[in-house]
């Protein structure tokens, strides 16, 4: 079919080069030895599915060469996405709603367990993980005595965490001015 290319002949090998090597009436068919794996790209995020591919010399329309989405339906889901909270993974890393995520909430380390965490220990998540709480205030997070909701009497602890030893304490005694 080009009688001054020797390379291009029936018996040729078509190749990835826009010319029609094979002489078959097609330039660079899928099936020429050099031609590349394409991922379908439903959702137009320039992230493919492994699982619909087809070979070419070019990229098709609706097809790219990275095959890395983990969910070709959702334009916001793929690699390169901001993993938020919201039960998917948006970043297609395997990981669901990862304290990482955008929109984690922090937590406080709870080892008291009276539902008052330490601020100087924390963690961010998605959900409430267990031995956290949602509240920072507890000022002895070793004792679940003291917190902002205990009951302040009168020992020498602050218990109520208001920063004031034994005020407004409930047991605290009545006592009277003696002038003389």
């Amino acid at each position: 079919c080009d009688d001054g290319d020797a390379a291009v002949n029936p018996d040729a090998t078509e190749v990835c080069d826009e010319q029609d090597n094979n002489c078959d009436g097609v330039v660079d068919e899928a099936t020429a030895l050099d031609a590349a794996t394409f991922y379908a790209d439903a959702d137009a995020d320039s992230y493919g599915d492994v699982s619909n591919t087809t070979k070419a010399c070019d990229a098709p329309a609706g097809y790219v060469s990275d095959s890395t989405d983990c969910d070709d339906d959702a334009a916001a889901v793929n690699p390169a996405a901001t993993e938020l909270c919201d039960s998917l993974d948006n970043n297609c890393d395997g990981v669901v709603d990862e304290g990482s995520a955008a929109d984690a909430a922090t937590y406080y380390a709870d080892a008291d367990k009276d539902g008052y965490g330490d601020k100087s220990s924390s963690t961010k998540a998605c959900a409430l993980p267990t031995g956290y709480s949602a509240d920072s205030t507890d000022c002895d997070d070793a004792d679940k005595t003291v917190n902002p909701a205990a009951t302040e009497v009168c020992d020498d602890v602050d218990e109520d965490c208001d920063g004031v030893v034994d005020d407004n304490a409930t047991n605290a005694s009545t006592w009277y001015t003696d002038a003389d």
